[in-house]
């Protein structure tokens, strides 16, 4: 069951409202489920509305720390695409970036505009050996709620994560939501999932 050499760094970011917690508590989960130590930081950053968030997590045969040191992250999973720019310092070289195409202008700091950059997508291809850009907000809204765009990231990221099938990732949501949801979460799963292994070599583990 226990097939990882070394821990999985999983390091996720997006913005108050994005649902980051939420995907990390079902990669911890999924991860507990399948035997692994799992380790989950605290939060950094903002968690309101439109405040940068952060998250990370950490599982394996044995886990010490759930921090992630500096360029280390095996996987970088961001729900907007600045917050995948501003943190791309924490992936290993031969990491893998996912981040889903949604912008989201920064909020106003001491009445001054921050402007958003030109090309965020192009400055992350050229700093990282490996992205995937999902519309997860687009494939969200066309299941019905936009803020499902978050289990399509989880989807993607399952398949850079062949240690947990994909059996286990279903069981995993259907018990971390209401059965009223559950329906939707799981469609909004396998949609990211789908596009994540119709990607070029994204089926490769990091």
């Amino acid at each position: 069951m226990n097939d990882l050499e070394r821990p999985r760094n999983v390091f996720l970011t997006g913005v108050g409202g994005h649902g980051v917690l939420a995907v990390s508590r079902v990669i911890a989960e999924a991860a507990l489920a399948r035997g692994f130590d799992v380790r989950r930081s605290e939060v950094h950053g903002m968690s309101q509305r439109g405040g940068s968030v952060v998250s990370q997590v950490r599982y394996g045969p044995r886990v010490h720390s759930p921090l992630i040191a500096r360029g280390a992250a095996d996987s970088l999973v961001s729900l907007e695409l600045l917050e995948a720019l501003r943190h791309l310092h924490a992936l290993r070289r031969d990491g893998v970036l996912l981040a889903n195409e949604q912008r989201i202008t920064p909020a106003p700091i001491g009445g001054l505009t921050v402007a958003y950059p030109d090309d965020p997508r192009g400055v992350c291809e050229q700093r990282v050996g490996r992205a995937i850009f999902l519309p997860a907000l687009d494939i969200a809204r066309e299941l019905g709620e936009e803020k499902a765009a978050n289990m399509v990231m989880l989807g993607a990221y399952s398949v850079l994560a062949p240690e947990i099938p994909e059996a286990t990732w279903l069981e995993t949501i259907a018990t971390a939501f209401r059965p009223r949801f559950r329906e939707l979460n799981v469609a909004a799963f396998g949609a990211g999932r789908e596009v994540a292994l119709r990607s070029a070599g994204a089926g490769a583990a990091p």
